[in-house]
């Protein structure tokens, strides 16, 4: 799903208003997690905390027109998208929240899809530009493991 950049952008709003919220001093930091709630038939996406308090909401019309099969996937590409861009700008660092935390994708009755981002103080972010070509790299070295004799 191709979202228009006003759509990314109400995205990379709504996860910059929690980044807002959850920003403060090192020494004061909270325990949450946050939760990514997408509904499609609405065309929006809640942020929720741990005490489930609504805590950034946003407008996504794409959404609406979404196929039902494949809607969480394709709304979780978009959702990590914003997230990896936050990281590398260097947003998620503002967070005063106690390692480890996580953002997570969740359905309607906000059952748990996927972590979209999990960070603590000993794990590394992988994305999946990172991730990619590593399937012919593996591959290669273990053709090359195989025939070493």
């Amino acid at each position: 799903m191709k979202l228009t950049p006003a759509s990314q952008a109400e995205i990379g709003k709504a996860l910059q208003k929690v980044i807002s919220l959850y920003a403060g001093e090192e020494d004061l930091p909270i325990s949450t997690d946050f939760y990514f709630q997408p509904q499609r038939e609405e065309g929006t996406l809640t942020i929720f905390n741990d005490d489930e308090q609504a805590i950034a909401e946003a407008r996504i019309p794409e959404w609406i027109e979404a196929e039902e099969a494949t809607f969480y996937d394709e709304a979780g590409d978009c959702l990590k998208a914003a997230i990896e861009k936050a990281n590398v700008d260097g947003s998620l660092e503002r967070l005063a929240v106690w390692m480890p935390y996580s953002f997570v994708l969740v359905d309607d009755e906000r059952e748990t899809i996927c972590e979209l981002l999990l960070v603590d103080d000993d794990t590394l972010v992988v994305t999946d530009s990172l991730l990619k070509g590593l399937d012919e790299e593996l591959n290669s070295f273990l053709e090359q493991l195989l025939e070493v004799e």
